[in-house]
């Protein structure tokens, strides 16, 4: 009967705990459901507060609208009052007029558009059609063109006294009856004539021609100038007929109040002058200098032997040939380079170098060293990426007298635990050569003289700890750049050079025995 009693119980806790769990699952769904209802209120009130602001503006517009209504009727009232019925029909009349029209004119723009891309087409193919017309018409020749003719130069023509309305094409047609053209153009700049141009044969006899029949012919009334092309480079320089031959004068250092007429009577004296002219600013001020034209050169010599170096007033008059521009310009070139040449020279006399400098020394306190020899341009100590000195550095010296007495000077001094060395900076491919030199008159001599018993070790370059010595000739005046052998003993010896030789063999051969013995 217990036993009954406690199953029976048993189910019933059983039917309880999931009646509870039932309980459980439907309070989570509620409480789910309660979020969702609370979001939906949420948006509710929201779309409640929209609305208003809705009906709120729906009444504003209403308002509006009404007024305009009133505003409408009243101008219909004040219209119709104003304007008579037969002059109401004619505006209807032409308002309705207008409308049909701005509709046909709609539909024309419709159909142009929809025709644009033929039109287009049609028109890119006439002027294919025309461009290949222009090239059979007037370029048939290009097939037969060289390029390497036109590079080189021959039956080239140069043109000026060409008037504004001459371009290309004129200038092509008047031409092109001598001979085939390989080139034809009309200088421009911004697109106006220069008054100048080339024309370019393909023979020498057809420019020729050309330059026989129409040198000095009238065109557009100007006279047509028409001679060989030169290049630039070669009429910067001035021939020899040129030089000896020449008619035309420059002269300068010229007072303002001398006048053309003033000129005209000096230089007559020595021939016919064809013209005068004094160089003058905008406001007629003389700018000092002028050209006198002779009618021979025997005139034009002999004013330049008397009148050049004399004095007209106060000033020394200066009368020479007068140059061509481009012949100015070449020898301000050559001067210029010279000057440039001649200050770069300076600048490398000026430049010292110094090493076996300590690491504590920085730039500050090079230039302080060197300061009692001159004036310092720049000062600078060489260091590596992690700036870490190399004990070498750079100082330049306004001028090369005081770096020779910098070298002079501090060349050997101890500083510090160094002995400084200083000496003229050269470039890398200056040194080079020297060098050179050096090591192959180095090579020429024996490592050990004749009458030397001592067997070299199979080892090198042998390093000694000698005593010091001081031999007769420096080692700072040999050509090894940069090089203080002989205030560094200790270091590498070069046992090569004939005075060191002597003063080493009873060491070495004193070595060479404590090898053996070990």
């Amino acid at each position: 009967m217990l036993r009954s009693e406690a199953e029976q119980s048993k189910e019933q806790i059983l039917t309880l705990k999931k009646r509870v769990n039932l309980l459980q699952e439907q309070e989570l769904k509620a409480a789910a459901t309660d979020s969702e209802i609370q979001l939906k209120l949420q948006k509710l009130k929201d779309l409640e507060a929209e609305a208003e602001k809705l009906r709120e503006s729906n009444f504003r517009l209403h308002l509006e609208n009404s007024e305009l209504a009133r505003q409408l009727g009243s101008t219909q009232i004040l219209a119709n009052s104003v304007l008579e019925d037969p002059e109401v029909e004619e505006l209807r009349e032409l308002s309705n007029r207008l409308r049909q029209e701005n509709a046909d004119l709609a539909k024309e723009v419709e159909r142009l558009q929809a025709g644009r891309c033929t039109d287009l087409e049609e028109l890119v193919y006439l002027r294919w059609i025309n461009a290949c017309l222009r090239y059979e018409l007037r370029n048939f020749r290009l097939h037969m063109r060289d390029p390497f003719a036109r590079k080189s130069g021959i039956g080239n023509l140069f043109v000026k006294n060409l008037d504004s309305s001459i371009d290309s094409a004129r200038l092509e047609s008047m031409f092109c009856k001598f001979g085939t053209i390989l080139s034809c153009k009309v200088a421009e700049e911004h697109g106006k004539s220069k008054g100048f141009g080339f024309v370019q044969f393909d023979s020498e006899y057809s420019a020729l021609a050309a330059r026989t029949a129409l040198h000095d012919t009238m065109l557009e009334g100007k006279k047509l100038y028409v001679s060989k092309f030169i290049k630039k480079s070669e009429r910067t320089a001035p021939t020899l007929s040129e030089e000896s031959n020449f008619t035309n004068l420059y002269v300068k250092n010229l007072a303002d109040n001398i006048t053309e007429d003033t000129l005209q009577n000096m230089f007559a004296v020595f021939g016919k002058v064809c013209n005068v002219v004094i160089m003058k600013d905008h406001e007629g001020t003389s700018r000092g200098f002028g050209f006198v034209n002779f009618d021979s050169p025997e005139g034009a010599k002999k004013a330049v032997d008397a009148l050049n170096g004399s004095l007209l007033g106060s000033r020394t008059l200066f009368v020479g040939r007068a140059q061509k521009k481009a012949e100015r310009i070449k020898i301000l070139q050559h001067a210029d380079k010279d000057i440039f040449n001649n200050h770069i020279e300076k600048l490398k006399l000026s430049n010292v170098y110094v090493k076996n400098l300590d690491v504590r020394i920085d730039d500050n306190k090079l230039r302080e060293i060197f300061s009692a020899c001159g004036k310092i341009v720049s000062a600078k100590v060489m260091r590596y990426d992690n700036g870490v000195s190399r004990k070498f550095g750079f100082v330049c010296f306004s001028s090369p007298e005081e770096a020779k007495k910098a070298l002079n000077t501090l060349n050997g001094i101890m500083f510090g635990r160094k002995s400084l060395y200083v000496a003229i900076a050269r470039c890398r491919r200056d040194r080079h050569p020297e060098q050179g030199k050096y090591f192959a008159a180095r090579q020429s001599q024996s490592l050990y003289p004749s009458n030397c018993n001592v067997i070299a070790p199979p080892i090198g370059p042998p390093y000694y700890n000698l005593p010091t010595f001081h031999p007769p000739i420096s080692f700072r005046q040999h050509p090894i750049s940069y090089q203080n052998f002989g205030a560094n003993m200790g270091v590498q010896c070069p046992l090569g050079v004939e005075n060191y030789q002597q003063q080493f063999y009873s060491y070495v051969r004193i070595l060479f025995y404590v090898t053996d013995i070990s």
